[in-house]
């Protein structure tokens, strides 16, 4: 037995050894010039070394080889969900999810929003790696909130239409959207999600004439009269933030969907993270 746990421990050891080899390489990495590069390979190092301190050499390993191509500068694909073992109905909502971020996931992101973008692919990973183990709800969910809110800074992008494109009776027109994603069950911001609202409320200021439209919504996990209040109140949060920086109230309009048009489809009474936001128009 004690040759047994000897060689056992001797097998761990060259594991780990080998399994690290490229974290070690990552650590020693030139951060790369491009700041969506740069903050990607440091959050997957981060990532890395948090799995290898609770001695998921697998995980450390695969995690740390993603962000050595990230220091590199090679293009990352967030994880397909396809690909690990996860149960059919959670496959549903990373599958959108993911389509979702592939879509917002432009060079144009990368450019404006290089940490939101680096920060949405990661915790992306994140919770799919943890949605497979299947046992840590609060890291699932932990991982799973950061990269919404990611994902809701990486909508704050400006996207002028050029004056070159516009016939010239036609004046030059500018068009923002962003998305604010709520936690369940409630109407309020907080962390890096309020951090978001602040930075579009700056925008918005800056902007002076456009008009702001905000659009509430919600899950389907509650009775429909309910998450229409629920979404009526998430617009009315953003509407209060706004009124309470300055904006005119005069440019502003805020509406309620409740449930009825969700950005992922999903059987009454499931929970979706990506159903619980609001929508806001500069127009």
């Amino acid at each position: 037995m004690k040759h047994l746990l000897t060689s056992i421990l001797a097998l761990l050891a060259l594991t780990a050894c080998d399994t690290t080899a490229s974290l070690k390489d990552l650590r020693k990495a030139e951060p790369n010039s491009d700041l969506y590069y740069a903050t990607l390979a440091s959050l997957y190092q981060d990532y890395a070394e948090a799995e290898l301190k609770v001695y998921d050499w697998w995980s450390s390993k695969y995690f740390a080889d993603k962000g050595l191509l990230a220091a590199y500068g090679k293009d990352i694909q967030p994880e397909n969900p396809d690909n690990w073992d996860i149960s059919e109905a959670e496959k549903r909502t990373l599958r959108a999810a993911r389509e979702v971020l592939m879509t917002n996931l432009t060079p144009q992101a990368k450019h404006q929003q290089p940490r939101a973008a680096a920060q949405a692919v990661m915790f992306y990973d994140c919770w799919v790696e943890n949605q497979e183990e299947g046992w840590e709800t609060e890291q699932i969910e932990t991982c799973r909130d950061e990269f919404y809110s990611a994902l809701g800074k990486m909508s704050e992008l400006e996207t002028p239409v050029a004056a070159a494109d516009i016939p010239p009776t036609t004046p030059p027109v500018e068009t923002t959207s962003s998305i604010l994603y709520f936690p369940f069950d409630d109407d309020k911001l907080a962390g890096l999600a309020l951090d978001a609202l602040a930075q579009l409320i700056d925008y918005v200021k800056s902007t002076k004439n456009a008009k702001v439209v905000l659009n509430g919504h919600a899950d389907r996990a509650g009775p429909d009269q309910y998450n229409f209040t629920l979404s009526e109140r998430r617009s009315r949060f953003v509407l209060d933030r706004l009124l309470a920086a300055g904006v005119d109230p005069g440019r502003i309009s805020y509406f309620a969907f409740g449930e009825t048009d969700p950005e992922v489809a999903t059987d009454d009474g499931v929970q979706e993270p990506a159903n619980r936001r609001v929508e806001i128009f500069l127009e």
